[in-house]
């Protein structure tokens, strides 16, 4: 699937019909924040309308939608490579997970390779494979009862589901473990006692409450149908960044170095806002970009429709899902453009700079930043996990 003529135009020839399928089903407009069969009735006309580019083989290179004339996505990412202990790691966490019975045979693989990629620069095999459980743990809950899963569940297992999620945000809050623990609970437990041993306590606080942040929304059903509202894009990217997981993978960096942001000499020295802002920014490119990556397995196969693309189709009654890609596509593009203009804006800062116990924790931050940037494109277009029949040239299956 190539790229002949540009995107938005090669679509239109192929997919008239399907706009004209999509007005004379939709029939009317509808507000941002109602949901109702209007909403259905689009969700449904896209996918006719992804299934008509399909037919016809027609769609994007996802190297086009996130690249500038003065930034090319692959050679920003050229030379990059996964942790150098990654293989040792990843055989570990296996273990770890087939001995608490939390082991994904469908997808395993998939996952366990991510941690390398989004943590290049943890120092010892050992904090590599401590970041990989938790990982796995996160992954496990998010393909068994996750928000992509769990409308597909029975009334039954949401509740258990839902329990299961309060009593590890009790576990991550008081580190006291049940005297029934389940699998993943009696996993976490031991995982808390690995990170205990050697995190920073200040450090590992904050984690742990960024890792309640996270799991209460994304182990819920987050589709329009369930919470019976359609968001606006920009609530949509806010809530997304809490589910995506990003804030504690990010924060991970640190522990993997063995190396903390001292927060308060940061701020005095005038730079908390922007690295603040580097931050918001990466966790944010590794959300929407894998909205992008992700969109066929959440909201074709999977029938979600909380999502980047189809929240920008739903928001704009009466666009194609051709319009929607594209404008996801640049959703994601400025946000790297602005992830560039930052990092330089506090690499000459930094090298402005005489106190060491600031700009080298800063540098380091920065550099694992750029890292888990440039592996949300990388271990996208190399793992598996999103490769099939697709609209996108990165994720066929060759």
């Amino acid at each position: 699937m190539t790229e002949s003529r540009p995107a938005a135009e090669s679509v239109r020839h192929t997919s008239d019909f399907v706009v004209e399928l999509w007005r004379s089903v939709v029939g009317r407009e509808f507000m941002v924040g109602e949901y109702g069969p209007a909403v259905e009735a689009e969700l449904a006309a896209m996918r006719t309308e992804y299934e008509a580019l399909v037919g016809a083989g027609r769609g994007w290179s996802l190297r086009t939608l996130f690249s500038t004339p003065d930034c090319d996505i692959v050679d920003f990412c050229e030379g990059f490579a996964p942790n150098r202990f990654g293989v040792r790691a990843a055989a570990e966490v296996e273990g770890f997970c087939r001995r608490f019975g939390i082991w994904l045979e469908v997808g395993g693989a998939h996952y366990n390779s991510m941690t390398p990629y989004l943590h290049p620069y943890a120092a010892t095999a050992q904090r590599m494979t401590t970041i990989g459980i938790y990982n796995a743990i996160l992954f496990w809950l998010n393909d068994t009862v996750g928000r992509e899963k769990f409308a597909h569940l029975t009334d039954t297992e949401q509740r258990q589901a839902a329990a299961t999620v309060e009593r590890l945000c009790g576990l991550l809050d008081t580190r006291n473990a049940a005297m029934d623990p389940t699998p993943v609970e009696a996993a976490t437990v031991e995982f808390l006692e690995l990170l205990d041993g050697y995190a920073d306590p200040d450090w590992l606080g904050r984690f742990l409450d960024s890792t309640i942040d996270h799991l209460r929304p994304a182990i819920r059903d987050q589709n329009a149908r369930a919470r019976g509202e359609l968001l606006a894009v920009p609530d949509y990217i806010d809530l997304r960044a809490q589910v995506s997981g990003m804030y504690p993978a990010i924060a991970l960096c640190e522990f993997g170095r063995d190396e903390y942001l001292p927060w308060h000499r940061i701020q005095a020295a005038g730079l908390d806002a922007d690295l603040h802002r580097l931050r918001r920014l990466t966790v944010e490119i590794g959300a929407l970009m894998n909205d992008v990556f992700s969109f066929e397995k959440e909201c074709i196969h999977d029938r979600a429709d909380f999502n980047l693309i189809p929240l920008c189709l739903l928001n704009n009654p009466g666009a194609t899902l051709a319009e929607a890609v594209l404008d996801a596509g640049r959703i994601v593009r400025d946000r790297l453009t602005e992830f560039h203009r930052v990092r330089a804006r506090i690499g000459r800062y930094c090298g402005e700079l005489t106190d060491r116990s600031v700009v080298e924790p800063v540098s380091a931050h920065v550099e694992d930043l750029l890292g888990c940037v440039q592996a949300t494109w990388v271990w996208q277009t190399t793992t598996l996990r999103y490769k099939g029949i697709s609209i996108f040239n990165e994720n066929h299956l060759a």
